[in-house]
């Protein structure tokens, strides 16, 4: 049914003198869950008890709440980090318009990803082309097995104990005092392929990852490599 047939029979339920909740009810019943809201129902009831029995909405006031879409893009574009306050004075309408539109174009408000160091135009092209380099290969196991891959981290020698804990719903956790970053710690550098952990090794203290320890440590995991994946090193 259309929005003026669900008025029509509100009306017949107000004249009965079914409350708001009642008539809902029962519409839902019969058109199925979902067709009217308890607060729309208790909306045109009011108007119906001030005499007012039209079943045309009224003109609302404020903001239009349709835009041009090609101009959201356009403000988003030139500057995309705006907010949704911004875009509703730039464009001149209501708030919750530029939300729904945004939803609509599946935006989200995400903060940026902060990489370690700007890369130079030349690094960014070698990744490019690295990436479609990869890409051409045909992704099955024989390509996965040819993968290592190698990170580091930090481990601290003192952990404290942050992991979840159960307490009462009207109480909080004891507090733990942030990691002091230095603290005694070392680097724990780790090379795995598809199969897992190929080598690790700690870093001795006070020496620094350099280009010489680099290819040590690639010489270490190449001899390793060469003991458990022949084949792989002959290709």
């Amino acid at each position: 049914k259309n929005n003026f047939e669900i008025r029509v029979l509100l009306r017949h339920y107000w004249k009965k003198g079914l409350s708001a909740r009642a008539a809902a009810a029962e519409i839902c019943e019969v058109e199925g869950e979902g067709t009217i809201r308890k607060t729309a129902t208790i909306k045109w009831f009011k108007r119906f008890e001030d005499g007012d029995l039209d079943f045309v909405d009224k003109p609302r006031s404020g903001r239009p709440s349709i835009l041009d879409e090609e101009d959201l893009r356009a403000a988003l574009e030139d500057e995309p980090s705006s907010n949704t306050r911004y875009l509703t004075d730039k464009l001149g309408v209501a708030q919750r318009t530029v939300v729904n539109y945004l939803h609509k174009f599946d935006f989200v408000y995400k903060k940026p990803r902060q990489d370690p160091y700007e890369l130079t135009e030349s690094q960014a092209i070698r990744r490019i082309e690295v990436c479609r380099q990869l890409l051409d290969n045909p992704l099955n196991d024989r390509f996965w097995k040819r993968i290592v891959t190698c990170d580091e981290k930090w481990v601290f020698l003192f952990n404290r104990n942050r992991s979840r804990r159960w307490v009462p719903r009207d109480q909080n956790p004891p507090s733990v005092a942030r990691q002091d970053h230095f603290a005694k710690k070392v680097m724990l550098r780790v090379w795995w392929n598809v199969d897992g952990v190929v080598h690790f090794e700690l870093v001795p203290d006070g020496r620094a990852v350099d280009a010489e320890l680099y290819s040590e440590q690639l010489e270490r995991v190449y001899n390793i490599l060469m003991q458990h994946y022949p084949t792989l090193i002959r290709k």
